[in-house]
């Protein structure tokens, strides 16, 4: 279940603007994410009421939400069912590179999610 709603994400974590009929199913999968990389703990600290941990947590889920909304969104994710890396219309075509950033167990993680769930003292050494 997503600890963070779309008005956190634009009230206090004032994020880039994602369509709400978006960041449902992209907070919901970074929350996934984050909690997995934490090994439970960010939720378990949404549980428990660890102010200090709980702002990490869903801060670093705000900037995951935002790093798979800029890898594509939906899309991204497969849901639709394409993957884009070409597009072609007449004459004209473009190429998506994607660049080799941080991931876990294959999964690109926001550098700055990262760097969060490191304040809040929710990431394991070397991670």
């Amino acid at each position: 279940m997503a600890f963070i709603d779309y008005e956190y994400y634009i009230g206090e974590y004032i994020g880039t603007p994602i369509p709400p009929e978006d960041f449902a199913l992209l907070a919901e999968r970074a929350c996934d994410i984050i909690d997995c990389i934490t090994s439970g703990r960010a939720g378990k600290a949404a549980e428990k009421g660890c102010k200090k941990m709980i702002s990490a947590a869903k801060k670093a889920a705000c900037a995951q939400t935002e790093y798979l909304y800029s890898l594509g969104g939906t899309e991204y994710l497969g849901i639709t069912g394409k993957e884009l890396s070409r597009e072609e219309i007449g004459n004209a075509a473009i190429s998506y590179k994607h660049e080799k950033g941080v991931s876990y167990l294959g999964v690109p993680v926001s550098g700055l999610a990262l760097m969060y769930l490191a304040c809040g003292g929710l990431t394991a050494k070397g991670l």
